[in-house]
């Protein structure tokens, strides 16, 4: 398993539980809760609800495996699936494969009522009714299809509207904020630009951009504001 010392880019704190929630699209508090844990009062007691997966405290920040994880969640709990049934997938996956943070490392595929990770050529259930019993990769289309691996299997890159569209989130690049494919330029910087009265077409030019990759971003930051 890679550890931070290994890829210190993709380990090393940049966002807020707040910029990981805006990026990711999840509701207020998800990073927090998964991250931290989390405790509630049930008929008068406390009950205490940990960390899901082992994490070096980084002083409140998240790191770029962190925010992955975070997508991965965001994304499975669109599917319909609980933040209980989610914690049972880590927890098999931990145990299964030995490795403390499955989200941002395998490459998961989900079905009606199971959720798969590739192992070779098949897939391993890790969710679902099915725990251990084994597929033909063919029969569901990848999940997180929105990040791309390094050559041991860990996310280093993230495409938050898929892979043919122009924003990626690289750790190498805009400190691992969303940038426009290629350039480096973040989308941020284009949104401010745009609410300052600038034209597309000037800014495309001061970046060195095309006008539908000024256009795009923009779509992009309006999209993650909704």
């Amino acid at each position: 398993m890679q550890t931070a010392t290994d890829r210190p880019e993709l380990w090393q704190p940049r966002y807020s539980y707040a910029e990981a929630d805006y990026l990711a699209k999840a509701s207020k508090g998800t990073s927090k809760r998964w991250i931290k844990g989390y405790q509630y009062t049930r008929n008068g007691e406390t009950v205490h609800i940990p960390a899901v997966t082992p994490r070096d405290p980084l002083g409140g920040a998240l790191s770029f495996i962190d925010l992955v994880e975070v997508a991965a969640i965001t994304r499975l709990k669109a599917l319909g699936w609980s933040l209980q049934r989610i914690r049972g997938i880590v927890d098999a996956c931990q145990v299964y494969f030995d490795i403390p943070r499955p989200l941002p490392t395998l490459r998961f595929k989900v079905g009606v009522r199971d959720a798969f990770v590739e192992d070779g050529d098949l897939l391993v259930a890790v969710g679902g009714r099915h725990l251990g019993e084994r597929a033909w990769s063919d029969i569901l289309s990848p999940f997180l299809n929105e990040l791309e691996y390094d050559t041991t299997g860990l996310a280093e890159r993230w495409w938050p509207l898929g892979k043919n569209h122009i924003v990626v989130v690289d750790p190498d690049y805009g400190y691992g904020l969303p940038v426009v494919r290629g350039s480096g330029v973040r989308t941020e910087i284009i949104r401010e630009r745009a609410q300052a009265g600038d034209l597309s077409d000037e800014i495309a030019r001061d970046f060195n951009l095309s006008r539908e990759e000024v256009d795009r971003a923009l779509q992009f930051e309006l999209q993650r504001a909704a």
